[in-house]
């Protein structure tokens, strides 16, 4: 029962960790609006990721990864949608005091909101859950109880992981968020856009490269 536990935590850190839009997204908040706003775009994306930890639980992952539909669809608004943000993020004019006051008049409903559609329309958050969960579920241990009875509670688990590093990620960045210097603030908008316009170009050749015909 342990080890379930263990290697549950461990896949839901696996999922959190990699530096992607997620976290890149969550980070900003923090940094410019605090723990809360952190948290409340932290919440959107967990919401967004218990679906798709369904989904790979429930078995449905191996049809949404073989429906060509389904991956063009996700992989042209998951980009267009990371574009954006970065776009946003590149233009963004670094002074922390007008990023706090414009942070405090967003709501914590606009970030729970960024923080699910940006998981959802994530690529690589099906991609991680599929790989990771999927291959957790399809190798369960013998010496473990049973999937039937222990299933759920493995993915709630995992999620628990999830929300540990997002917890940790919030306090940390929100705590010397008014240390950080203006240049090194603007060096980090900067290239947090870079990244995520990287991420959202990779995911329209990803649809490119799926429209196109076999070779011959």
């Amino acid at each position: 029962m342990f080890g379930m536990i263990l290697t549950a935590f461990s896949i839901g850190i696996a999922v959190a960790v990699p530096p992607g839009p997620v976290i890149i997204g969550g980070s900003q908040r923090a940094i410019t609006g605090g723990f809360r706003h952190a948290l409340s775009f932290f919440a959107g994306s967990m919401l967004s990721d218990t679906f798709y930890a369904l989904l790979v639980y429930f078995g449905v992952s191996a049809l949404l990864s073989e429906s060509m539909a389904f991956r063009v669809g996700l992989w042209i608004l998951g980009g267009a949608w990371l574009l954006k943000m970065g776009w946003d993020a590149i233009q963004t004019h670094v002074d922390m005091e007008a990023l706090t006051a414009r942070a405090a008049q967003s709501t914590h409903w606009s970030n729970f909101r960024a923080g699910l559609f940006i998981t959802l329309f994530n690529p690589l958050t099906v991609l991680s859950w599929i790989a990771l969960a999927g291959n957790f579920f399809a190798l369960w241990h013998t010496d473990w109880p049973p999937i039937a009875s222990a299933g759920l509670i493995a993915l709630i688990i995992m999620l628990t992981g999830i929300l540990s590093w997002a917890l940790f990620l919030s306090s940390v960045l929100s705590a010397i968020r008014t240390r950080i210097p203006p240049g090194a603030l603007k060096i980090i908008s900067i290239g947090s856009g870079v990244v995520l316009i990287l991420y959202g170009l990779s995911a329209w050749w990803s649809a490119v490269t799926l429209l196109l015909p076999p070779p011959a």
